[in-house]
């Protein structure tokens, strides 16, 4: 149905309710307050004001209230072309993340044979591989902000131990750790309790974390993952020795766009958006994030809670 034709017939009841409501009271009212003031039989004559003042506001009212279902009805279309365009950018950045990987993996394999290259090739390899990286990061965002636009229904969590979801999500910065000389010592509960998580959300709010562990870590530091149990919390810590925050970096470090007062050890790119994506998605599986450090270059340490599930409810 268009946003502007709306059901005449629908429409006409509605003025005609409307007014008939509008017209009848103003009638009244004006009936009891000449009754009271004058003490004298209503005359017809005096139906006519009462009753032109009684069809404006109805008017009035009722072109308001078509006006209000209008409006609903077009923000109902504009939020479905939203659905529908989300959808159709995830669908194709998806599709370029598969081939992206592969010329990133296969900078790597290149990397490997650098004694064979002079320096110009070495150079302009190490310029892909960047832009590259950059690339795939930028690609994560933009599946992530679908993946927020979508939500995630309750219903769709699933219920059980997220240990091998945060193990392998651990597994693929490794190579990436290595490369700036920097440890992931890991600390994880094969037995951990039930929780209600999504797999694909749970990755990716582990992903934002270690990546921005390892990119403002200088070289020869150590990020250390671990979980904790604390009453009816599952505590999942990502900690580093990096470049810390300030008392004011702590007051926006999960807003849109934030650029912290650390930059990047090995001049990697950043959006400001990767920690707010953490914290929106950690939201719609139920869990709070908490951040915190004991101030410039001693490190940061990052906090995902979920609640423990227990016969299908929280504990």
């Amino acid at each position: 149905m268009s946003a502007l034709s709306i059901d005449r017939k629908r429409v006409l009841f509605q003025y005609v309710k409307v007014n008939f409501i509008s017209v009848t009271s103003v009638i009244l009212f004006a009936f009891t307050q000449y009754s009271l003031v004058q003490n004298e039989a209503f005359n017809v004559v005096h139906y006519i004001i009462p009753a032109l003042v009684g069809l404006i506001f109805g008017t009035l009212i009722t072109r308001n209230i078509i006006l209000l279902e209008k409006l609903k009805i077009e923000r109902e279309l504009v939020l479905e072309k939203n659905r529908k365009i989300h959808s159709y950018i995830g669908t194709i950045v998806h599709d370029l993340k598969s081939p992206l990987s592969a010329i990133h993996s296969l900078m790597d394999l290149f990397c490997e044979e650098c004694d064979n290259l002079t320096d110009d090739q070495k150079q302009y390899l190490s310029l892909m591989k960047q832009s590259s990286s950059s690339m795939l990061e930028n690609i994560a965002l933009i599946l992530d902000n679908t993946r927020i636009e979508a939500g995630v229904e309750p219903d769709h969590l699933e219920i059980g131990n997220p240990y091998f979801t945060i193990q392998s999500t651990i597994d693929k910065y490794l190579v990436e750790a290595i490369n700036k000389s920097i440890s992931i010592q890991r600390v994880i509960d094969r037995n951990l309790p039930a929780v209600a998580y999504d797999k694909n959300t749970l990755d990716r709010i582990l992903s934002n974390l270690i990546s921005n562990a390892i990119k403002y870590s200088p070289p020869n530091t150590q990020v250390n993952i671990y979980t904790e149990l604390l009453a009816d919390r599952l505590t999942l810590t990502v900690k580093d020795q990096g470049l810390g925050m300030s008392d004011e970096d702590l007051k926006k470090v999960f807003n849109e766009f934030t650029k912290l007062s650390a930059k990047p050890t090995g001049n990697e790119g950043s959006t400001g958006l990767g920690l707010s994506i953490a914290k929106k998605l950690t939201e719609q599986i139920g869990g709070e994030i908490i951040a915190s450090s004991a101030g410039k270059d001693k490190g940061s340490t990052f906090q995902v809670i979920l609640k423990i599930i227990e016969n299908g409810k929280s504990k």
